[in-house]
């Protein structure tokens, strides 16, 4: 399908009575629901609990916020299912019924794979899936492990007391918040972290509209003059504010943030194609590399009270390369 169709019909859907609903019934049928078992959600859940572990130590003591919780609840329920208590927010309320029974009855096959990942017996792991297997929605699902699911939500102002959290997660979601919205929310998760608490995060950086339009590069969005994209192509029904790795840095760092681990996909292939492209204004001082960097992940800490900051070593920064 050509990109523009994709993005008019999302963005018709999105400014109707009844859309969300219509456009959740496409996706089920022809879109990335329909394949939802297949869905590389599951994988990044399982990685997303080794993260936590490696970097947070004992998963059983962990309290976990989680900014967009979307469609699948993967990471969440993997997360509560290795002893995490995961409160999970999200602007909009799409996970379904059907759609955290599906998950679950994944997670479940996998549960070894998440207790590797835990580093906790499987035993437990499917005693938490158990514990939920009649549960109506995801919300009663969350409440019986101990967390929470709260949709729709504002993020911007979550209901803890400064320092409450030990760690702050999203998979897929920064790279849709709007950019007069984006840095309150990355404010508040640091608020909420306690003193050397950890912020994990996922981003993918490239057009979402043009996935199945081969004609189309990924980078091509970063033509259009930000009035024009947020005009023609953002929508209630999808968002993307088109930060390259770089600015989100800054954002991170404006908040207090220190950077404990990077890992940028650079596209390789594309790079000459931005050396053609008529770039927009506020992206043609970036370093190609830069703007090539298609996926973004990042271990952020709030630093340690007084003088922790100088203790702590400097960042790894991995910096891989991909081919569409």
């Amino acid at each position: 399908m050509r990109w523009w169709i994709l993005a008019g019909v999302q963005a018709t859907l999105g400014r109707i009575p009844g859309g969300m609903q219509a456009y959740a019934l496409l996706q089920q049928r022809y879109g990335e629901l329909a394949r939802l078992e297949s869905s590389s959600r599951f994988d990044t859940a399982e990685q997303f609990v080794d993260f936590a572990r490696q970097w947070c130590g004992e998963l059983g003591d962990l309290r976990c916020v989680e900014i967009g919780t979307g469609w699948v609840p993967a990471l969440p329920l993997a997360m509560l299912s290795a002893g995490v208590r995961v409160d999970s927010f999200d602007v909009s309320r799409l996970c379904r019924p059907l759609l955290f029974r599906r998950t679950h009855a994944e997670l479940t096959r996998r549960a070894d794979r998440i207790a590797a990942a835990a580093g906790i017996s499987e035993s437990s792991v499917a005693a938490r899936l158990e514990k939920i297997s009649s549960a109506p929605h995801l919300a009663a699902a969350c409440h019986r492990l101990g967390g929470s699911y709260r949709a729709p939500f504002n993020t911007s102002r979550l209901p803890y007391a400064d320092g409450e959290a030990d760690l702050v997660v999203s998979n897929l979601v920064l790279q849709c918040i709007p950019r007069n919205v984006l840095p309150a929310v990355l404010r508040e998760t640091y608020r909420v972290l306690r003193p050397g608490g950890f912020a994990i995060h996922r981003m993918r950086l490239s057009d979402e509209y043009a996935v199945h339009d081969a004609r189309r590069n990924h980078l091509e969005y970063l033509t259009y003059q930000r009035p024009q994209w947020n005009r023609w192509f953002n929508n209630p029904l999808k968002h993307q504010n088109r930060l390259r790795a770089s600015q989100f840095e800054s954002l991170f760092a404006g908040c207090g943030f220190l950077s404990r681990w990077e890992n940028r996909v650079v596209d390789e292939s594309s790079l000459p194609v931005l050396g053609n492209l008529p770039l927009s204004d506020e992206f043609r001082d970036l370093d190609v590399r830069d703007l090539a960097t298609i996926n973004f992940d990042v271990v952020l800490q709030k630093p340690m009270r007084s003088s922790a900051r100088n203790h702590l070593a400097p960042s790894p920064v991995h910096d891989s390369a991909s081919e569409p």
